[in-house]
C-alpha cells in the first residue's frame, strides 16, 4: 500500500508571541488519513530546530499509524517516506554526531535519528513550492491552496 507523509513548520510565524507552528499529513493511496497542525510549546532560535521538532512529531505519528494498520492486519511497507523542505533538519537526523546542548533537543534528535538509521523512516527533500503540508503552517494564496 502506497504511504507517504509531509511535514512543515513556520519559523516564528505567530506575530503575537513569535512561536512556530508545525504541521504534517499522511496519506494511504490518494486519501489523507492523518493530519495535524499545532503551535510549538517553546520558542526556537532557528528554522532548523523548528523543522526538526516538526519532523519528530511527524515521525512519531508515522510510527503510530503503521502500528495501527498492522493491528488492523493491513499490510504496510517497513519504510516510511516523510517529505521535508529543510535540508539542515534532514542532515541533523542522518548525522550520528551530537548536535545539541539541551536535553529536550537531544531527545528529539535521538528519536528521529534512531528511526532514520534503522531504515524505518526515510526523510526526503521536497522543494518548498511543492510542500503539501504548507496548508497547516501558513496562509496560502488561493492558487496554491
Amino acid at each position: 500500500m502506497y504511504r507517504q507523509g509531509y511535514t512543515d513548520a513556520d519559523w516564528a510565524g505567530d506575530a503575537s508571541d513569535r512561536r512556530s507552528t508545525s504541521g504534517f499529513m499522511f496519506s494511504l493511496g490518494i486519501a489523507v488519513v492523518v493530519w495535524s497542525n499545532k503551535k510549538q510549546p517553546t520558542m526556537a532560535l532557528s528554522s532548523t530546530k523548528v523543522e526538526y521538532r516538526g519532523t519528530t512529531v511527524a515521525t512519531y505519528e508515522a510510527i503510530w499509524l503503521r502500528r495501527l494498520l498492522q493491528d488492523l492486519r493491513i499490510e504496510v511497507p517497513t519504510l516510511i517516506s516523510i517529505y521535508c523542505d529543510n535540508i539542515n533538519s534532514m542532515q541533523l537526523a542522518k548525522n550520528p554526531l551530537f548536535h545539541s546542548r539541551t536535553k529536550h533537543n537531544e531527545v528529539h534528535y535521538h528519536f528521529v535519528r534512531e528511526w532514520v538509521l534503522n531504515g524505518e523512516v526515510e526523510l526526503q527533500y521536497i522543494q518548498t513550492n511543492q510542500q503539501i503540508a504548507d496548508i497547516f503552517t501558513k496562509p496560502l494564496r488561493f492558487d496554491k491552496f
